[in-house]
């Protein structure tokens, strides 16, 4: 069985051949393994089937019985012409063709009970034939890249013989984390993934239980799906003891989805379209009622101006365009007196058509239970955004609240009414944790997570967690971004799970130690087999000259002659190369090592470092808070952090002895240093 390390390497590979040649190749790369995937499958169940009929009844199954039992054995369906064979087959004038045939035969031959085409747009998202857009009549992907690609990709057996759904799915999640490293400064990569730490966090904290219906509003590559559904494996045994639903509009991202989905053997319902003005997922007895999960996930994307879609671009006195810095037009919105959200979500009040962060995280409120949790990836600024009502004896301007702080004060005190009254007292916020910045994919803007619970116990009904994860040192800052590591996981986790409760802290972090530190070795035999892919071939190279030059020698010997001294430094040269290449690679695999090891040890620590400050009233304050309402309306409901936890670096403490040692110090070398420089002028002016 292959592994999913060395899967990932492989696959990665192919992005060598792609770049530069086509956008987005991570789409040609993916739609190509999940077709040699199906196919190579395919064959193996034939040839698992009539095996099994063999064993069974002592002879060689029938026509008829033959055919009978394929029909069973497959979930999908292949038609003739369209195997992984047929392409790799045909001749290089007809390899796009044939490509393009096997793909679409497949999207054609697959169709559920419903008459949906479940495979369209997903295994056929790339247009293999597509003429050369220069009008030459070549092809936009030569013949020759994709019989390499082919060729590159024949060699590995994608079947469950030799890949089973949890290496596949894991390489293939791999290979996604890949595209999104390649693509970090970059806006495509926020649109289809969430850093896997990130994503832990939430996924441990809403902790998906059997039976429950798990949903995404903006999935992406379906990260916070596969996590949820490996939680569940992990837990109770059974990837499938949830069921998963989720909506992207993004084509390529949404057939990423699907072929993520379908890799990790997992039967969940990924749509496309845009979550806020088309919702996919209803009530069947009502199609504008939102349909209701016990458990939503997500990270929308930030702050998206003209959500609805009505914003119109603003003109000058002379009618002509008036753009933002950026280039992109500057647009204008019209009232909201007569607008009206079709499935009523926006009860708490109408967000700004400017930005969109209140739009999806009301749509997640709404897509909830009565006793629903959701975790939610937001920018920072909804936490404080917005004004309250001030009169003019207050401020002098008799200020309305404008409708982000009043949507925010509906999640912490409930919604209200035409009147302005409240129709339910009723805070739906549970915890805040705000993130360091640059964290995410695509952009720098400091994000957090808001975790809500439409039904929480009776004693934090009127209480909300703050987290303070931002602390400089409580993240690894990297050139393009900053990570989490996993004791910074583990500080953040055991937090959200104590509430500041040092018993239930201890419980949690002794749940979590193994876990964490299986992921650093995991990361490490990544890491690994990533150094021994780099240099396998320079190597290899390398030891092959090496011998040459040594044969050469061994040669003259044998012979009774002298070497030349061509041959010698030729040796020289060849072993003080492999040699250099050799150390550069120990010193990478130690480096790779050691890191493991300071990670391991930052568990332990972490560990330490949360049991004091737990016992320490002053340390807790700088880590988190537990707020209640009173507070809250005190600080008009804003909720940034700096408010509760102290966020301000303690000064450094100075021993006063030792710096008033050390600054006598330095005035008795100053002062010598002068009367050196006073005797040196002085010794000159004697001599002249």
């Amino acid at each position: 069985m292959i592994t999913k390390q060395a899967l990932g390497s492989t696959l990665f590979g192919m992005a060598d051949i792609l770049r530069d040649k086509v956008e987005d190749y991570k789409a040609y790369i993916l739609s190509l393994l999940f077709f040699k995937r199906l196919s190579d499958n395919y064959e193996w169940e034939n040839k698992n089937a009539v095996a099994e009929f063999e064993k069974e009844h002592g002879r060689l199954p029938t026509g008829k019985e033959e055919a009978v039992l394929y029909k069973k054995k497959h979930d999908f369906k292949i038609p003739e012409g369209c195997f992984w064979k047929d392409v790799r087959e045909a001749t290089i004038d007809k390899k796009n063709e044939a490509l393009h045939k096997a793909v679409n035969g497949i999207a054609e031959a697959n169709v559920d009970k419903d008459g949906k085409f479940f495979l369209k747009g997903v295994i056929n998202t790339v247009r293999w034939n597509e003429p050369a857009p220069d009008g030459s009549g070549g092809k936009k992907l030569s013949p020759e890249v994709i019989s390499l690609l082919v060729s590159y990709l024949d060699a590995v057996d994608l079947s469950n013989k030799n890949a089973s759904v949890d290496v596949l799915g894991d390489a293939y999640e791999y290979l996604i984390k890949r595209f999104a490293d390649e693509n970090k400064g970059g806006t495509t990569a926020g649109q289809f993934y969430t850093p896997t730490e990130v994503r832990d966090i939430i996924v441990r904290y809403l902790k998906p239980q059997t039976s429950n219906m798990v949903y995404d509003p903006t999935c992406g590559s379906g990260g916070f799906l596969i996590d949820a559904a490996k939680y569940c494996k992990i837990n109770y045994g059974n990837q499938k003891a949830i069921r998963l639903f989720g909506q992207e509009d993004v084509w390529n991202t949404w057939a990423i989805a699907n072929i993520n989905m379908i890799l990790h053997g997992l039967d969940a319902k990924i749509e496309k379209g845009d979550t806020i003005l088309d919702p996919k997922f209803k009530e069947e007895e009502n199609e504008l009622e939102i349909k209701r999960f016990d458990l939503v996930m997500a990270n929308f994307p930030f702050s998206q101006e003209n959500w609805w879609k009505n914003g119109e671009p603003k003109k000058d006195a002379k009618g002509k365009t008036v753009n933002k810095k950026d280039g992109s037009p500057q647009l204008e919105y019209p009232g909201k007196e007569d607008f009206s959200d079709p499935y009523e979500r926006f009860v708490y009040g109408n967000p700004p058509f400017s930005n969109g962060d209140f739009a999806f995280l009301q749509h997640i409120v709404a897509s909830l239970k009565d006793d629903g949790k959701a975790g939610v990836v937001c920018p920072q600024g909804v936490l404080f955004r917005g004004q309250s009502e001030k009169t003019e004896e207050e401020d002098g301007q008799n200020r309305k609240a404008d409708d982000e702080y009043l949507i925010r004060r509906g999640f912490l005190q409930g919604p209200i009414d035409s009147n302005g009254e409240f129709t339910a007292m009723h805070n739906i916020v549970d915890a805040v944790v705000v993130l360091p910045g640059n964290l995410f994919y695509g952009t720098t803007i400091p994000g957090s997570i808001l975790f809500i619970n439409k039904n929480k116990p009776e004693h934090r009904k009127d209480k909300v967690l703050m987290v303070y994860a931002a602390k400089k040192g409580w993240y690894k800052e990297e050139p393009n971004m900053n990570v989490l590591l996993p004791h910074d996981m583990l500080r953040i986790s055991t937090i959200l799970e104590s509430w500041g409760d040092l018993d239930l802290a201890k419980t949690w972090i002794d749940s979590q130690k193994a876990r964490l530190k299986a992921l650093i070795q995991e990361d490490l035999e990544y890491k690994l087999s990533e150094i021994e892919e780099y240099y396998h071939e320079d190597l290899t190279k390398l030891e092959a000259k090496l011998q040459k030059a040594q044969k050469a020698i061994a040669d003259k010997e044998t012979e009774d002659k002298k070497p030349t001294k061509t041959e010698l430094k030729n040796l020289e040269t060849a072993r003080a190369a492999f040699e250099k290449l050799v150390a550069e690679k120990e010193g990478k695999i130690q480096a790779a090592h050691t890191q493991a090891e300071k990670e391991r040890k930052a568990i332990d620590e972490v560990e330490q470092e949360l049991l004091t400050m737990l016992q320490d009233p002053e340390l807790r304050k700088r880590y988190f808070s537990v707020v209640d309402m009173e507070e809250l309306e005190e600080n008009e409901f804003n909720l940034n952090i700096p408010r509760y936890v102290d966020t301000f670096e303690p000064e450094e403490e100075i021993d006063l002895k030792a710096a008033l040692s050390e600054f006598s110090a330095f005035v008795e070398a100053e002062n010598k240093a002068d009367q050196s420089i006073i005797n040196l002028t002085n010794l000159i002016a004697s001599t002249n």
